[in-house]
């Protein structure tokens, strides 16, 4: 990315390390909880919020998301970001949990009160509740949206902050953050003094940066080196706070994406490294296209494993035994 400046890409401080080593066992194990929690969460926000208990039920399982990821954020980074580019048919629920995993992370990394936190994520698991059967669909359409869906699509926030407050919910964060969430800083800043502005931006820049890693039939996800520069950098070309959070606690290449390495091996991201652009990885495929019989751990600090760019989610072919990929 070049016109990340290369000081931002040689600190230390992705959050953290990511060195560590699952077993098969611990991350089939865990892989199997996302599902159950995908699962559940999308049963949640395609029911009906004014059904008795929706509001108690969304908030064990935002609880749930958040302590789940806790016990390996790499690997929830990775099976997250792996279904965003591959999946398109769960692609709401998936995306908003996506976007609620790393609201909490950089939110965790900017030293946020619990509270604060605790809006952040429901806002962010919820910002398309007004939406989301719709949502579903458009991914799956190859057309451009009709006059009816983009008014839909265009009146989306507000209504999910009308459904929430029917729903129940008196946390004005959190219906602060739905109602503005798709307007920036610098298009509406009538009201940038309310405690949920930042956090409001923060989901913002968020959904824009993984929208662009998912997949949808109407195009496929972009390589993460791309996203990150067209959706993390600020209006001059370079890292602003919240660019630079994101650096910081993803990196350039995040768990459960493509990159092609120096050797002309194919790899995909494990866990984050010590510095942005130096992930730790397990390569799948030769460079003459042969099938490792075991993903191999590289290590992208040594020059013959250096990573040479991104590669998108839908260029890639290959059936992957995950907790094989993920105790390499």
């Amino acid at each position: 990315m070049a016109a990340a400046p290369q000081a931002i890409l040689d600190r230390d401080g992705v959050l953290p390390p990511g060195a560590g080593k699952a077993t098969r066992a611990s991350g089939a194990a865990l892989l199997e909880e996302w599902q159950r929690l995908t699962k559940a969460m999308s049963k949640t926000l395609h029911g009906d919020v004014r059904e008795e208990g929706w509001r108690a039920r969304f908030l064990e399982e935002a609880s749930a998301l958040r302590a789940l990821a806790g016990r390996d954020i790499d690997l929830a980074l990775y099976s997250l970001l792996f279904a965003s580019g591959h999946d398109e048919c769960s692609y709401s629920v998936v995306h908003s949990m996506t976007c609620a995993v790393i609201v909490d992370l950089a939110g965790r990394w900017l030293d946020w009160s619990q509270p604060q936190l605790t809006s952040a994520v429901c806002a962010a698991l919820s910002m398309n509740i007004g939406m989301t059967v719709r949502q579903d669909s458009l991914a799956q359409q190859t057309a451009a949206p009709t006059s009816e869906q983009r008014d839909q699509i265009d009146r989306h926030a507000t209504a999910g902050a009308d459904m929430l407050r029917d729903a129940g919910v008196d946390d004005e964060d959190w219906i602060y953050a739905v109602r503005h969430h798709h307007a920036s800083s610098q298009e509406d800043d009538s009201d940038a003094a309310h405690p949920a502005a930042r956090a409001t931006e923060l989901i913002r820049r968020i959904d824009v940066y993984t929208a662009k890693l998912s997949r949808r039939a109407s195009r496929p996800a972009i390589s993460p080196a791309i996203a990150a520069r067209d959706a993390l950098l600020g209006p001059q070309g370079h890292p602003d706070h919240i660019g630079v959070t994101l650096l910081r606690v993803l990196g350039l290449y995040p768990p459960g994406t493509w990159v092609s390495l120096a050797n002309g091996e194919l790899a995909i991201v494990i866990h984050r490294g010590e510095k942005s652009h130096t992930p730790f990885v397990a390569s799948v495929r030769t460079r003459d296209g042969g099938y490792l019989k075991q993903p191999t751990r590289r290590e992208t600090t040594r020059r013959e494993y250096r990573i040479l760019h991104g590669i998108r989610a839908g260029e890639v072919k290959v059936d992957l035994d995950h907790a094989r990929v993920l105790a390499a």
